[in-house]
């Protein structure tokens, strides 16, 4: 939605604010990286908060609008009665906020480079890297909420914060001094249903807003079709019992059986298995799953046992699921905990923080920059 609405504001050059969590300290809502559009109008799309921070964002995104300075903006969300800033919530958190002005009259380059940025994450395969400033000597030469491009950037002053203070960069000739965000950008998990019939609508309508890419692949052109699944982002017709060619996979794709269809559930789980993916879900009993390795063995293709780990069937989490809608929800949760590399319990039982900091997204930082 933010892409969406952002694009829109540079075609009719309208101002807006993009509003970024760069730093947090405790609990808090959303993470580092977290973003907000905010319109002139005071509509905002995102959320940086439960509902705490939201509207002291758009008085402060009034002056952004008036100045075109880009602010900071540290919220202690802490039940603390002696905090400068105490709303009382009791988050036990404090993040700090980034607005910059996105401004396609004045600074079309600027807003078009961040636009590009944002959609870079519904196209890439891989992580990759933004080095955005947040502080600047010289707000003349270089302005807070500038996108770095093409930058080398020594290792050992990274903080796991990501913020990387008293950098040095040359513009036109001179030196000056910039802190900067480095923010990793996980690229939009793509998913791949294979099958399109009635229950795979409301499986779609979940993951889509989840704001995941879906491709629909099916041998039924009666089923597979705009009308029926008017969000999917890729109808794939292939002939019945053929594999696509052209399904375009990497370890950010998820893919899920469910044609109700044996013949052409052997074909689709045999071409997977000779794919990079990060997950395949089967629809249906054990004892199905437990065929189709066997007619794969009779054919003489043996499933190696990497690619094994990733097999999940029966799909989805025990939640008791009956309808296509309660389904959906549980193939869609347990495809979310694999994602994020949780365990699917109850938070109820969870010892350490909600949010768990991920060490595998800082050692993905350290090696998109070396």
């Amino acid at each position: 939605m933010i892409i969406s609405e952002l694009k829109r504001c540079i075609r009719n050059n309208e101002k807006a604010i993009l509003a970024t969590i760069i730093d947090k300290k405790g609990s808090s809502y959303r993470q580092v990286g977290a973003k907000s559009l905010i319109l002139t109008d005071g509509t905002a799309y995102g959320v940086l908060s439960g509902g705490c921070i939201e509207q002291d964002l758009l008085e402060h995104a009034r002056d952004v609008f008036e100045t075109g300075e880009p602010k900071q903006i540290i919220y202690d969300l802490r039940n603390d009665d002696n905090v400068p800033w105490g709303l009382g919530v009791g988050c036990n958190g404090v993040i700090t906020v980034l607005l910059s002005l996105i401004d396609p009259v004045n600074n079309r380059e600027s807003a078009v480079k961040q636009f590009k940025m944002l959609k870079q994450q519904s196209l890439s395969k891989e992580p990759y890297l933004v080095c955005t400033v947040i502080k600047s000597s010289n707000h003349n030469a270089i302005l807070p909420g500038t996108i770095l491009e093409n930058i080398e950037l020594p290792l050992f002053k990274i903080m796991s914060s990501g913020i990387l203070e008293n950098y040095s960069i040359e513009m036109d000739g001179k030196k000056e001094t910039v802190t900067l965000f480095l923010e990793t950008v996980t690229p939009t998990p793509h998913i791949i249903i294979f099958g399109a019939g009635p229950d795979a609508s409301s499986l779609i309508d979940q993951l889509k807003f989840l704001h995941w890419r879906v491709t629909i692949v099916d041998h039924r052109p009666g089923y597979l079709n705009k009308d029926n699944f008017p969000c999917a982002d890729e109808l794939n017709l292939v002939p019945q019992g053929e594999f696509p060619e052209d399904l375009n996979t990497s370890e950010n794709s998820y893919a899920i059986i469910m044609t109700h269809h044996y013949e052409q559930d052997l074909v689709y789980l045999k071409g997977l298995l000779q794919q990079n993916l990060s997950y395949i879900g089967l629809l249906g009993p054990k004892r199905r799953f437990n065929n189709l390795k066997k007619d794969l063995q009779a054919q003489g293709f043996m499933i190696p046992a990497k690619a094994a780990e990733k097999i999940y069937s029966p799909i989805g989490l025990d939640i008791g699921s009956e309808t296509p809608e309660e389904i959906a929800l549980s193939i869609a949760a347990e495809i979310m905990a694999h994602k994020n590399r949780t365990s699917s319990q109850s938070l109820k039982w969870k010892k350490d923080s909600i949010h768990t900091p991920n060490p595998a997204s800082y050692e993905r930082l350290k090696e998109l920059v070396q």
